[in-house]
């Protein structure tokens, strides 16, 4: 059975407890087992345990359902240390653009190997890294032909020799295509840096090749990337069964499932794009696609099996909660109502499915007219103490929105069509912070953190505990109930850029910039 970290030590707490401190013993001896003391008794007791290598962040937003953000409590915004990430050009269209640092999503993955621990991160001036994380050091840089947006995926091929078994997954912007090719999705060594194969993103009727999805490893030989060319592929996971195509070394194609439908092109154009990254529910995977469709794909038939349409171009990932619902990003484009988010059931036939929507207001910025582009993040992975389940989410409209996953406010609300009549959820905290295309996490502590375009700040989520009935009132599941009061305490580089969403380790804050930067704060 392979467990990740989080679940290595939650397990191996539960054993502590149960097989040294019973309850009786321990209120007898006046023995220390709360939460902290125990993980610190753990961190120490299996200190020279640890496999040789562990997938802390393995992917974008951390796992598999697109949830975990991280670890330890972040105490503040203060700079540890910084790295500095470069300038690249690009071109969108025919427009030449010069971009520094690292953008949206940005997410750094983290990997613990041989007693170190490792970020990978890809930016602006064409090169993914392998940093040192505790001396903030490179240890070696990849080039792409192209600037790099999207966060990696790292995971181990068993059947590769001891210098390729870690392997990254990266995807970038195209560049300028040699002889039709369009190699914009590769497999690096985490390692060596040296690469292993890539992918020709091929084309089709979307007008893009670049590759912003963050791959997830299926563990069972297969590994789904979707492509900006709006095809998902079902790839071989041995870097052994690679072969010679056109020139270079490529991936093992098992199947591919296209991401949208031909009477698409008549709303979109060839804005058939697919920029977010898969999800998975047991045997499912949901995949947001910029055709308007969020797509649940069969597994095992490696065919689609649920289309929820939602009409505009979708660019957030699906977040995947523990009730297994799906928590969803929708931008304002192409539909006559409002972006906003949405929670879906997938239990249920698509035109069913719906459990709420929350619209979020009409903005023009830069290119955008409203919606979410970043993500929903929700705190399934960081509510100990049972409390009510949340989500946040940033909009264009420049608010951070804190809600309930589960209350509703009675209230009905028009679909992004324009059309139905939903439930809309109770809003818990709403705060202006300016515009954004970053996710926000929940981190442990009760925290919450957030970027945009005027910054990164930090805020407590404080729960009162109050009656049924009292304003703003909502139940956990043993039917308590509490009151959220969001508090900010700190905002770091107010006026700065920050397209990326961060992530947390050992109470550290890290984050790209704009501005040039990969940030570690505390």
């Amino acid at each position: 059975m392979s467990l990740s970290r989080r679940q290595f030590n939650r397990y191996s707490h539960h054993f502590l407890i149960g097989a040294f401190l019973p309850s009786a013993l321990s209120s007898f001896l006046k023995v220390d087992v709360s939460e902290e003391k125990v993980h610190e008794t753990v961190k120490t007791f299996f200190k020279n345990l640890d496999p040789e290598t562990e997938l802390l962040i393995p992917t974008y937003l951390g796992n598999p359902q697109r949830r975990y953000y991280g670890w330890g409590v972040p105490t503040g915004l203060n700079v540890a240390q910084k790295f500095p990430l470069g300038t690249g050009v690009t071109y969108v269209g025919k427009t030449r653009k010069v971009w520094s640092g690292a953008g949206w999503t940005g997410q750094p993955t983290i990997t613990r190997d041989r007693g170190r621990t490792y970020l990978i991160i890809g930016s602006y001036d064409y090169h993914l890294r392998k940093i040192d994380f505790e001396t903030n050091e490179e240890v070696w840089k990849y080039k792409f032909d192209d600037v790099i947006k999207g966060s990696s995926s790292v995971y181990i091929d068993e059947t590769a020799d001891e210098d390729n078994r870690i392997v990254i997954l990266q995807g970038s912007r195209t560049g300028r295509p040699k002889g039709g090719l369009a190699p914009s999705f590769r497999a690096i060594s985490f390692r060596t840096g040296k690469e292993l194969w890539k992918l020709d993103i091929r084309k089709t009727l979307s007008y893009s090749r670049d590759n912003d999805s963050s791959a997830l490893y299926l563990e069972n030989g297969m590994i789904f990337n979707a492509g900006e060319n709006g095809i998902g592929y079902f790839l071989d996971s041995a870097v052994t069964q690679s072969q010679k195509k056109s020139g270079f070394l490529q991936p093992k194609i098992i199947s591919e499932v296209q991401l949208y439908e031909k009477s698409d092109r008549a709303r979109h154009g060839g804005n058939l794009v697919c920029e977010s990254s898969p999800a998975r529910l047991g045997d499912r995977l949901f995949v947001a696609a910029g055709s308007g469709h969020i797509y649940g794909i069969d597994i095992n038939t490696r065919k689609i099996s649920w289309d929820f349409f939602t009409g505009s171009d979708l660019d957030g990932t699906v977040a995947v909660s523990r009730s297994g619902h799906l928590f969803c990003a929708i931008e304002k484009q192409y539909i006559p109502g409002r972006g906003g988010a949405i929670k879906l059931n997938p239990d249920k036939p698509p035109a069913e499915s719906v459990e709420w929507f929350l619209p979020t207001g009409n903005a023009k910025v830069g290119s955008w007219q409203g919606g979410i582009i970043g993500s929903v993040s929700i705190n399934d992975e960081y509510n100990p103490d049972n409390f009510p389940p949340l989500f946040a989410t940033h909009a264009i409209d420049g608010y951070l929105y804190v809600g309930s996953q589960e209350k509703t406010t009675g209230d009905r609300v028009s679909g992004p069509l324009g059309k139905g009549s939903y439930h809309t959820p109770v809003v818990l905290a709403k705060q202006k912070i300016g515009a954004s295309i970053s996710t926000p996490i929940f981190t442990d502590g009760y925290k919450l953190v957030t970027a945009g375009y005027n910054g990164v700040y930090l805020f407590q989520l404080n729960w009162e505990k109050t009656a049924a009935g009292e304003s703003d009132a909502i139940a956990n599941s043993l039917g308590d109930y509490y009151r959220l009061n969001l508090e900010a305490i700190g905002r770091f580089k107010p006026g700065i850029s920050f397209e990326s969403t961060p992530v947390v380790w050992d109470g550290n804050i890290i984050i790209c910039s704009r501005d040039g930067w990969l940030y570690t704060l505390n």
